[in-house]
């Protein structure tokens, strides 16, 4: 009983330091996703306007751009974003079941040759090379806030691939943020621009719980736009400026999506872990009582049937 005791003890001393741990790592993942959710919001409002004016550019400029002009799909080139870290819930193998999915689809397609991936965080790097693709850049390792200028390599990378044409098209795999308790794989198609993938990314950008009139309104002028842009200098140096500023900035916000998804989905496992170590130490508690009642009433019973023998 006494060593029973102790292996209770010691269960529930451990139970209460991983307690602290959790807690104290639900605290740091709840500042964290704070920041990174503020800025994932801000870039969306600057993301969906940007977009609207390459949309514009791409239904009057059809075809008379690399950027603009579709391609038979061969090779692909996909950018896997994930975190760097474990601890986050489902959300690595919810987007690495989406990965497989794509994967497969892709197989299916008439005329597909390759795909291969550029990782961007060490989950998806052990991923890719557990399940034999081909990985032709890793960036792992990026700050809890990323900045503008962390994803320039990996856009130039993509870029200058696409320009080459190694590959004909470029996809950004990663996980949306649309709420601290949702966040969702996504596929968005970076390169070439095409009008049906221009609906879907902008689409992409909004919360899909909560969208205000006024973006709902932005999204609908969109599809309104007709007229034609005058370009000073000339039409193939103002679109050979903007349009990787604008492939960079769709990369910067998703990773920026990503930040916030994996601080958020990391704030919610460490929360549901303190709560089942505070469950689990009701339960020892319970059972430590119990089995300290059980031994005082055994010892009591002995020393009641040893003076009931003496007498």
């Amino acid at each position: 009983m006494a060593s029973s005791l102790r292996d209770l003890r010691r269960k529930m001393k451990a139970i209460k330091s991983t307690k602290q741990v959790t807690k104290a790592m639900e605290l740091v993942a709840a500042s964290k996703m704070r920041r990174a959710v503020q800025n994932a919001v801000l870039l969306r409002k600057y993301a969906l306007t940007a977009w609207a004016i390459l949309q514009k550019i791409a239904l009057s400029h059809r075809g008379r751009h690399l950027w603009l002009t579709e391609r038979p799909v061969k090779r692909i080139l996909a950018i896997l974003i994930t975190s760097d870290r474990g601890l986050c819930g489902s959300l690595n193998t919810q987007l690495f079941r989406s990965v497989g999915h794509y994967v497969a689809a892709c197989k299916d397609m008439q005329g597909f040759e390759t795909i291969d991936f550029i990782a961007v965080g060490r989950k998806g790097q052990q991923y890719l090379q557990r399940s034999g693709q081909t990985v032709t850049g890793a960036f792992p390792a990026l700050s809890n806030h990323p900045s503008f200028r962390d994803v320039l390599p990996i856009a130039r990378m993509a870029i200058d691939a696409f320009k080459e044409g190694t590959y004909d098209h470029v996809v950004l795999l990663s996980t949306d943020f649309l709420s601290a308790l949702v966040q969702e794989p996504a596929t968005k198609l970076l390169l070439p621009f095409s009008e049906t993938a221009f609906q879907e990314m902008i689409r992409e950008l909004l919360p899909r719980k909560r969208i205000s009139k006024e973006e709902e309104e932005a999204i609908k002028s969109v599809t309104r736009l007709s007229s034609d842009y005058l370009f000073e200098p000339t039409e193939p140096e103002v679109l050979n400026r903007i349009l990787p500023q604008l492939t960079e900035m769709q990369i910067y916000q998703a990773v920026l999506e990503s930040a916030a998804s994996e601080h958020s989905a990391r704030m919610v496992a460490m929360r549901n872990a303190t709560d089942n170590a505070s469950d689990i130490l009701s339960d020892l508690n319970l059972t430590y009582n119990q089995t300290r009642q059980a031994n005082i009433t055994a010892e009591l019973a002995e020393l009641s049937g040893a003076a009931a023998a003496l007498n």
